[in-house]
């Protein structure tokens, strides 16, 4: 068990942490230390980690600078209270010279002389040189290769590295960059002798507060010409900016869970991956950090997930272009609250899965596709494109009629339960598992989705669909379920099933 200090090995860490003129500095935030302040002795190398309880490893700091995890060194603090202090004296408006000027790094003046295949770099004191590769879209040569992070700056030219940095992403990059590698480099121009980053500034930064002194990079060479060079440029601006809005990359390990999540539930979701050892990687095991170690309410961890699985589930299925983004549109046919209620409980597996992510037992990816095959089967059976806004006075179309219908609150509260046991026919689910996991497989086959296409043929060219104007619409219309005017109708489950009434 951990030991405490004795007043006499207290006075020893006092003694030795004086200054000269015997004032004493809290170890994290170099303050000074009066009588009255709330202090603590603590572990340099921190005790879960085998750090040893004798005054070599013990200091005294502030109490209030002292809030941290129990596996973080007192230097790890020290290093998180400067970060926040700069963060705070910039108001967040941080890039990546202020980093530079927080770990001391001086840029090194370089100059560089390219010959055919390749490019030597010189500050005076050291030499490299790199071999060069042709880029046949920009027209431009490049490399790769391992520079000193002085000889790099960031590019602030017109744009093209617009984004400051974030302290949350940094700390997580910092902190995962301190036992894996660097997988993919930081980005930059050469322009005038000059390293200039414009992709990777978080990378980048993060190796500095790991007090890495060289970093791997890729470096496009800006051409002579001005107007070559203004090419270059612009073409690397719009790749840029793409690549972090429509085009942004995930980590491979959540794939499309990341995607699933808001800004601020992603970051979360990147602190467990880094903070828990790979087989601990699953939703369930995702929403117990959140609980415990964020502290949310169960239910609010799990709702969480819930809304990710759903969100991917409907981005970019056919459906998406019929859904409101506002809870109430009446331009829509359909709202995310009545998806809620309907779609998303009949087809989707919510609960935490215990599988590892991206495992042969993972299969969100796979529910993600198996809900695109069925919505788009939906749209086209439903015909949904010929649905149109209610306009008082406005004569509709037989068919616009009839997607009104099909698309009535009433109606989809009433139909949506049958998708459920249409699947449970096409896809043979008969144990209580493979019901609750009705898309969450392998891909549907293409026979079994030819029996859904059947089965959804007849709920949709059914003849309630087509009755003369009147009692079906004003029932449609309600916010009620209408089972027992479907069932009068011949509407039912076995009807859509099996073809009898």
């Amino acid at each position: 068990m951990k030991r405490q200090l004795t007043e006499a090995e207290k006075s020893t860490v006092r003694h030795q942490q004086a200054e000269p003129d015997d004032s004493l500095r809290c170890f994290i935030s170099g303050e000074i230390i009066a009588d009255s302040d709330d202090i603590e002795y603590d572990h340099v190398q921190p005790y879960s980690k085998d750090g040893d309880t004798s005054t070599v490893n013990i200091r005294l700091v502030l109490k209030k600078y002292n809030r941290r995890k129990s596996d973080q060194s007192l230097y790890e603090v020290r290093d998180n209270l400067r970060l926040e202090r700069l963060f705070d004296s910039k108001k967040n408006n941080i890039k990546l010279q202020d980093i530079f000027e927080l770990k001391d790094v001086v840029r090194q003046n370089t100059h560089c002389v390219q010959i055919p295949d390749s490019l030597s770099i010189d500050d005076g004191t050291l030499k490299r040189n790199f071999s060069l590769l042709f880029d046949p879209i920009l027209t431009v040569w490049y490399f790769y290769g391992r520079v000193p992070i002085s000889w790099l700056e960031n590019d602030d030219q017109e744009g093209l590295q617009p984004r400051v940095i974030d302290y949350k992403k940094l700390i997580n990059i910092r902190d995962h960059l301190k036992v894996h590698p660097q997988l993919a480099p930081s980005i930059a121009r050469l322009v005038d002798n000059r390293l200039k980053l414009f992709d990777g500034q978080h990378k980048l930064a993060a190796q500095v507060l790991n007090s890495h002194t060289e970093a791997d990079i890729k470096v496009y060479i800006s051409p002579n010409s001005q107007a070559e060079a203004k090419h270059l440029f612009d073409a690397l601006m719009i790749t840029n900016l793409e690549a972090h809005s429509k085009l942004k990359q995930v980590p491979f390990y959540t794939s499309t869970l990341l995607d699933r999540l808001s800004v601020i539930y992603k970051e979360l979701l990147e602190e467990f991956i880094s903070s828990n050892e790979p087989e601990n990687h699953t939703e369930e095991k995702f929403v117990h950090f959140l609980a415990i170690k964020k502290q949310y309410k169960s239910t609010d961890a799990k709702e969480m997930l819930r809304g990710a699985i759903k969100m991917a589930a409907l981005d970019g299925s056919a459906l998406e272009p019929y859904v409101a983004v506002a809870s109430k549109d009446a331009s829509f046919p359909m709202t995310i609250d009545l998806l809620q209620r309907t779609l998303f409980p009949a087809l989707l597996f919510l609960d935490p899965s215990t599988a590892k992510f991206m495992s042969e037992q993972d299969y969100r990816n796979g529910e993600t596709e198996n809900f695109s095959a069925i919505a788009r089967l939906i749209v086209a059976e439903t015909h949904i494109e010929n649905w149109v806004q209610y306009v008082k006075g406005k004569t509709l179309t037989n068919e616009q009629l009839k997607a009104r219908r099909i698309w009535h609150k009433g109606a989809v509260l009433t139909w949506s339960p049958y998708l459920r046991s249409i699947l449970f026919f096409a896809l043979q689910a008969m144990t209580s598992n493979e019901r609750q996991r009705l898309l969450y497989r392998d891909s549907i086959s293409e026979h079994q989705l030819s029996i859904v296409k059947k089965c959804l043929n007849r709920l949709f060219s059914h003849p309630l669909w087509d009755e003369p104007e009147g009692e079906v619409d004003s029932l449609l219309v309600s916010s009620r379920r209408q089972e027992t005017y479907f069932s009068k109708k011949g509407l039912t489950e076995k009807y859509v099933i099996y073809g009898e009434s």
